[in-house]
């Protein structure tokens, strides 16, 4: 059985998100919620049986099943752009062909590779790496161990590596900015699809929002280049997308004249008022950091 993901080649926040690193009351909009101290219930989830670990704590290739393999593609299938061929990279998704052993295990393995050995590069060469193998329910992913004698030499899908999906909507201005970015967002597992247009935002409803990206960086001076007609349709459309769990950055370079307004301005979000703040980098590394940041507090998006 051959499992593929739906990709489009081209290049969303109500959680919380702390606005200052000194203030636990307020978080930054993506932040996962602190976990509650309240103690499970005898037969809650908590109490059932984890999955099966060895003694370094990886999760052995045989106790995954299909179903899960399927769940895990299902859960990035709209998220993730090519990146490579018979390529592993560092903090990139990948789809890795496995040898069929006659222990249980799928016919393949997909996560996000947190390290590998020597270093990232052309399959031949890559020793072995851990995978991050996405877990459904939200909980923190498990750890694979792959060895480069589990890897198939001989199956008609290839190695795939992917890089996650980051909306940019942003002025000629904003997008000047980022001329020289993308290696930083590529070094961090993410792929920057700069777009100046906003009638996709407005087509999003919550039927069709899942096939849309979940991260998003919106300029200040995006915002302010849109029509004055359109920008009440466009500030709803923003406060919908965070009820759907879309992860929002404002890009805001600290030297902008105070005529262009932050998206928290035009939100009505404001430090000690309300519960939300959309987070405001000034520089294109600020704006990498704080992606790979939320995403990692996400652990990954939800549908």
């Amino acid at each position: 059985m051959t499992l593929e993901i739906s990709l489009r080649p081209p290049f969303s926040l109500p959680s919380v998100l702390r606005a200052q690193k000194d203030d636990s009351r307020q978080h930054w909009v993506g932040q996962a919620p602190p976990a509650s101290q309240k103690k499970p219930e005898l037969g809650s989830p908590a109490n059932k049986p984890q999955r099966e670990k060895d003694e370094q704590g990886y999760r052995p290739l045989a106790t995954i099943q299909l179903g899960e393999l399927e769940d895990a593609y299902k859960l990035f299938e709209n998220q993730l752009v090519p990146a490579g061929e018979n390529w592993i990279g560092k903090n990139c998704f990948c789809s890795i062909p496995l040898k069929r052993i006659r222990d249980g295990r799928p016919p393949e393995i997909f996560g996000r590779v947190k390290t590998c050995f020597p270093s990232d590069g052309y399959t031949e060469n890559v020793e072995e790496l851990e995978l991050l193998f996405p877990r459904m329910d939200g909980a923190p992913p498990d750890k694979v161990h792959i060895h480069k004698d589990d890897i198939s030499q001989y199956s008609q899908k290839p190695v795939q590596s992917y890089y996650v999906r980051v909306q940019c909507k942003a002025s000629a201005d904003d997008e000047a900015d980022f001329s020289g970015s993308v290696p930083l967002f590529s070094a961090n597992g993410f792929y920057p699809e700069f777009d100046p247009g906003y009638y996709e935002l407005l087509e999003m409803n919550h039927q069709n929002q899942a096939v849309h990206p979940s991260l998003y960086v919106l300029g200040s001076r995006w915002f302010d280049s849109i029509p004055n007609g359109i920008h009440a349709e466009v500030r709803a459309k923003l406060l919908e997308m965070l009820q759907w769990g879309k992860k929002i950055i404002n890009y805001h370079p600290d030297w902008l004249p105070r005529e262009i307004n932050t998206l928290n301005r035009v939100l009505g979000f404001k430090y000690g008022f309300t519960q939300a703040l959309l987070i405001e980098p000034s520089t294109p590394q600020e704006t990498v950091d704080i992606v790979t940041k939320i995403f990692n507090q996400n652990r990954f998006p939800t549908r």
